[in-house]
């Protein structure tokens, strides 16, 4: 996090004032395939490591899209115990 001050936006962005509820989207994670179809196990995965939605990268997104995909082309509910073992940080 950077001291408040310390930095500023480009000119003609803008700072969002988010409340509890509040996430952060960006453009980008629409461009590389973020869906919501599979909200339980994104918010699972989140939750597992302990990150925010704004805080994975455009190919991580991807990641958990392709994951996604492969378990449902197979008939399968994506799962973590499953996820953890084909992929690692």
């Amino acid at each position: 996090y950077i001291p408040e001050g310390k930095a500023k936006p480009t000119q003609g962005d803008m700072v969002p004032k988010l409340g509890a509820a509040d996430a952060v989207f960006f453009k980008d994670l629409f461009a590389s395939s973020l869906r919501f179809l599979a909200m339980r196990f994104l918010w699972e995965v989140l939750e597992l490591f302990q990150v925010q939605l704004h805080q994975l990268t455009p190919n991580g997104v991807l990641t958990l899209s392709k994951f996604c995909w492969a378990c449902e082309s197979y008939g399968v509910e994506p799962d973590l115990d499953t996820f953890y073992e084909y992929y690692e940080l």
